[in-house]
């Protein structure tokens, strides 16, 4: 496919770097002569310094030839005049990110037929709606809902007492039905057959209707804690969406924000309802004393810095707190967070590039889930006259390192075994390592061949 990236900011390069890697042509378009030189010597791509608003610069990167374009600048308002211009002369797909909460409140505002964007992204809102799945499900590292909320996935540690520690995936307990699609050892994602050993320290991707999860998880020795009191470091958008999303879902929950910036810390204190807004530095650990952070079963750290988040977390969970959640933008920050022992570590780039990356597969993609740089969970449609279609499961040629999870047919979710067969129109969770990504798509594309 041919994209255009407006923007060459963290977004723009991560968006950059992940689709080159895929062999899509990629072009760049950035104002900025400075960037615009760190792209083109870090990728393989065309980048062009110039506007993303410019007729001119859009053409020179072959707009009316684009299969997509991402607008993901600084600007809200440049992103949407990119997107608006780039339809105009053509452009299959655009992609608009858009973080002005005030835009995306206007209910008469439609982008797609009036402004022509496809797609808004923003990433503080999908990081808050993340992080509120995962205070719903405290017991789990991470939460992804698949097949219009009937399919559940959690992440899961296995502790060195849990019932199911060093035994056989074919020995634990199947009079439900689940499957753990996913292991994860020293950094290292495996995707395990029924021999494979469950280990101390394993973090395991468990999917099973998510009307059943919780009978699920009390089978497998998982329980969870009651939710009450949250914390949130970090009065930004994020922790802005946060607090109103939990004011919403969770109304029994006593939410707290502490945030640095007097200024923001009174605006969002007028917005939210029943959040109590502290101005503080959440970093400072005789303040969390003072307000009792110990007490509070969740602790989100999610300020702009992610330096100060991972400290924030570690205070937190040196004071008691039962959950940890941090937010890490910085990729090269990643593999320190993950050895340090927080409970959960979110990336935003990560998430955002999850919803944009399904505009960019081939076949029926409903959703797709990062899992790191290695590995994505695909939730996709079994085309008419794919070759997939009325054999079983045990006799397909599924490249290694995948696994189907789930399938929803007529509204029904099925948890398959090996016999399952698949029919057209099957709406199936797939789980594949990176190299196997693009032959799953062929073999559920119509016409398909291994």
């Amino acid at each position: 496919m041919k994209v255009i990236i407006v923007g060459a900011g963290k977004v723009g390069f991560s968006m950059a770097q992940l689709l080159s890697a895929e062999n899509h042509d990629v072009t760049v378009i950035e104002p900025s002569s400075e960037r615009a030189q760190i792209m083109e010597n870090a990728l393989d791509i065309q980048v062009i310094t110039g506007s993303g608003s410019s007729v001119a610069d859009l053409k020179a990167a072959g707009v009316d030839q684009a299969d997509m374009l991402l607008a993901v600048t600084e600007m809200d308002e440049l992103n949407m005049v990119s997107c608006m211009l780039a339809k105009q002369y053509g452009t299959k797909t655009t992609v608009a990110r858009v973080r002005n909460p005030e835009y995306l409140e206007i209910k008469d505002l439609s982008f797609n037929q009036r402004m022509g964007i496809d797609l808004i992204i923003n990433p503080e809102r999908v990081t808050a709606r993340e992080i509120a799945a995962i205070i719903r499900n405290p017991e789990a590292l991470n939460v992804e809902f698949y097949a219009d909320y009937k399919i559940k996935l959690l992440e899961l540690e296995v502790k060195p007492a849990s019932p199911i520690a060093n035994k056989r995936l074919c020995d634990l307990d199947s009079s439900l039905p689940y499957n753990i699609v996913a292991i994860v050892r020293s950094h290292t994602i495996l995707v395990p057959s029924g021999q494979d050993v469950l280990l101390p320290g394993d973090h395991i991707h468990l999917m099973a209707r998510a009307a059943d999860m919780k009978a699920v998880e009390s089978l497998l020795g998982f329980h969870s804690h009651k939710v009450e009191h949250v914390t949130i470091l970090g009065g930004g958008r994020t922790g802005f969406y946060l607090a109103r999303i939990l004011e919403d879902d969770m109304p029994s929950v006593h939410i707290k924000i502490i945030e640095k910036n007097l200024a923001r810390a009174q605006k969002i204190s007028q917005r939210l309802k029943r959040t109590l807004v502290i101005h503080g530095d959440g970093s400072d650990s005789e303040l969390l004393q003072e307000e009792s952070i110990g007490a509070s079963d969740v602790v989100a750290a999610i300020t702009d810095d992610d330096k100060v988040n991972l400290l924030c977390a570690l205070i937190a969970r040196n004071l008691g707190v039962k959950k940890t959640i941090c937010q890490v933008k910085r990729n090269e920050i990643l593999p320190l967070a993950e050895q340090i022992g927080l409970d959960t570590i979110l990336n935003p780039r990560q998430l955002t590039a999850g919803a944009i990356l399904k505009y960019m597969r081939v076949g029926n993609i409903i959703s797709v889930t990062l899992f790191g740089e290695r590995a994505e969970m695909l939730e996709l449609s079994a085309q008419p006259g794919a070759i997939v279609l009325s054999k079983p499961l045990k006799d397909l040629n599924f490249p290694k390192g995948s696994m189907i999870g789930a399938v929803l047919r007529d509204d029904q979710v099925i948890i398959p075994d090996g016999n399952f067969q698949i029919a057209a129109n099957d709406r199936l969770l797939v789980f594949s390592l990176e190299k196997g990504i693009h032959k799953i798509e062929k073999l559920f594309r119509g016409g398909g061949k291994s």
